[in-house]
């Protein structure tokens, strides 16, 4: 398609405005009416029966008027190409581009949507599409419901098809969808809820995993929590029921969204649903004492407790995450009976710290790593001890053993592994606990203890790892997500995924012993000493390490530790075609740490 081309005799095409694998959005003028239309190529090459269902619900779409519904106008044949007619909104910008807003202004755009949805709803349609990229929002928050029932026939990279069928958008479809239902009221209005949910978290309640990881947890219906909603978290938490039968209408939404106070966020309430971790009885059994970690014990909200805090009141025991010692929360003294313990903080990223006790014959490494829950979900029984929930997860090889400590912020735990290479006998649950009891100690006294040293202006623990790629270097990713990216503990790891291929790309920092040429090809990038390790890390991945810098271990045993900026693309490619995009990527990033 080009410019200035006529559609149908009668649409001229004057800007392209999007497109996307098999279809194109055009501003145009009718010429017949003088005025300007949006032009979307909805079908190529469509045969006699989709054509007719293309225009059958293009008419019974045209029959909604409501004032957030972007209006149908006509649909027409060009050639092979059939094109919807719609309502131009000047200026419009997608909630998707929008990001992440603030709870007031969602709920404002929301409470439109849910009208305009309830509208729908009285017409007999169903928009099947709910997602924030079919949402237009003018400069002065007029919000606009497109896409609606045609939706199933319109192109769309980001939608899976069954049969040629749109059957949603993972991350925004009801569960009941996913497992094979039929679309109804309700599940419309769990993709609000949905939407709703990602205009104020930045993310979908399944997260920013591409499609299908999203759509394996729309299916075990594993779903997380809302930090920012404030008073919208029992709405969001009714709208996105597992059940459809319990959630409101559009209409009722609509209403609540209007009178609802939201502009001074609360601490999350999380319970077993909408904590949901979930999927078998151990997880819900997670999701319920970690509930009790933000009411504690007993009482109802609101109640005084014994030490003259306020049940219901979230704990910070991270501080500020950069600062946070993890090394604070091990000692080696607790090993004295085993053999010789030392510290060893050479490896991993800045969140880690691990004690290695030396056995004779073997060692035992004992790590600690803070996490952030969305990344990392505990599953297992959980013991309450004080405030914070100990997970002790059943060994699954007897190398290692691992326990987790659920944070009373619901947002934070605390891993703890006992590994050894060789097979010894040596009881490494037991090595882990006492880890546990130290860290469950320091923990009570109140917020993880603080790095000793100020930190290092020239190292990377001082750095993002989201602000080495710029949005010009990222557009070389194909259908990179720019905006959402899913940022990790303490900003040292940081992910994008694509919109339209199944690639990722990832940046982490790392401490290591030095690379050499045995462990990948050397080269040199942005002026600085790199290996190419192509798939050392996994089959479908590319990895390119650049050197930040290398000198004495802080550990003071007279090793050398290196900083590393780990660059990995992933995705379901050949592997050299892997590398030459990781290549691409990791040039600017290695300009960028110079010019920090």
């Amino acid at each position: 398609m080009r410019q200035g081309r006529k559609v149908g005799g009668r649409y001229r095409l004057d800007e392209r405005l999007g497109s996307g694998g098999h279809g194109e959005v055009w501003r145009a003028t009718d010429t017949e009416l003088d005025r300007t239309v949006a032009l979307k190529r909805a079908l190529s090459d469509a045969d006699d029966a989709d054509s007719e269902r293309l225009r059958s619900e293009a008419r019974t779409a045209a029959k909604v008027n409501h004032p957030n519904v972007v209006a149908v106008h006509d649909v027409i044949r060009d050639g092979d190409d059939w094109w919807l007619v719609m309502e131009y909104i000047p200026g419009g910008r997608t909630l998707a581009e929008l990001g992440r807003l603030a709870p007031d202004r969602a709920a404002e755009i929301a409470a439109q949507l849910a009208d305009a949805l309830a509208a729908v709803h009285r017409e007999g349609i169903l928009h099947r599409d709910l997602k924030p990229g079919n949402i237009l929002v003018a400069a002065d928050d007029r919000a606009k419901l497109a896409d609606f029932g045609i939706s199933r026939l319109v192109y769309d990279a980001e939608t899976i098809t069954v049969s040629g069928r749109l059957a949603g958008t993972p991350g925004y479809l009801a569960p009941e969808v996913a497992d094979g239902g039929r679309f109804t009221k309700a599940s419309d209005v769990f993709s609000l809820g949905a939407t709703l949910f990602e205009a104020i978290e930045g993310a979908s309640p399944f997260g920013r995993g591409n499609q299908l990881a999203r759509l394996r947890r729309t299916i075990k219906r594993e779903i997380d929590a809302p930090r920012r909603a404030g008073g919208l978290e029992q709405l969001l938490s009714s709208m996105l029921d597992f059940d459809p039968k319990r959630r409101p209408g559009a209409g009722e939404a609509a209403e609540t969204l209007g009178k609802t106070p939201v502009s001074e966020p609360r601490a999350a309430l999380l319970t077993r649903r909408n904590l949901a971790w979930s999927g078998g009885s151990a997880a819900i059994a997670v999701a319920a004492a970690v509930a009790l970690v933000y009411w504690n014990t007993g009482g109802a909200p609101g109640e005084g407790t014994a030490d003259g805090g306020t049940v219901g009141q979230q704990v910070d025991l991270i501080g500020e995450a950069v600062t946070a010692d993890p090394c604070a929360l091990l000692d080696p003294d607790d090993y004295t009976d085993y053999g010789e313990a030392r510290f060893d903080t050479d490896q991993g990223i800045f969140n880690s710290c691990d004690v290695v006790v030396d056995l004779g014959q073997d060692e035992v490494d004992v790590e600690v790593d803070i996490w952030r829950t969305s990344q990392h979900p505990p599953s297992g029984q959980v013991e309450m001890i004080g405030q914070v929930g100990v997970v002790r997860l059943d060994p699954e090889a007897p190398e290692i053993c691992e326990r987790q400590l659920v944070l009373p912020d619901g947002r934070h735990l605390i891993s703890i592994d006992a590994a050894q290479d060789r097979g010894r006998d040596v009881d490494l649950c037991a090595m882990a606990d006492l880890a546990v009891g130290t860290a469950l100690d320091v923990l009570e006294q109140g917020q993880i203890p603080r790095r000793e040293d100020d930190l290092d202006p020239s190292s990377l623990i001082s750095l993002s790892a989201c602000d080495l790629l710029g949005n010009d270097e990222l557009e070389l990713f194909p259908g990179i997500d720019a905006t959402h990216p899913v940022v990790n503990y303490g900003e040292w790891e940081c992910n994008w995924g694509s919109t339209t291929r199944d690639y990722r790309l990832r940046i982490l920092f790392q401490r290591s012993d030095p690379l050499t040429a045995e462990e990948g090809e050397p080269i040199t990038l942005g002026g600085r000493e790199a290996y190419l390790q192509r798939d050392r890390w996994t089959d479908d991945s590319c990895l390119v390490s650049i050197v930040h810098r290398q000198g004495p271990s802080a550990d003071g045993d007279g090793t050398t530790t290196a900083e590393l900026v780990r660059l990995l693309v992933y995705g379901d490619a050949p592997n050299e075609e892997l590398c030459e995009m990781a290549l691409d990527l990791a040039e600017p990033a290695a300009a960028a740490l110079a010019e920090g």
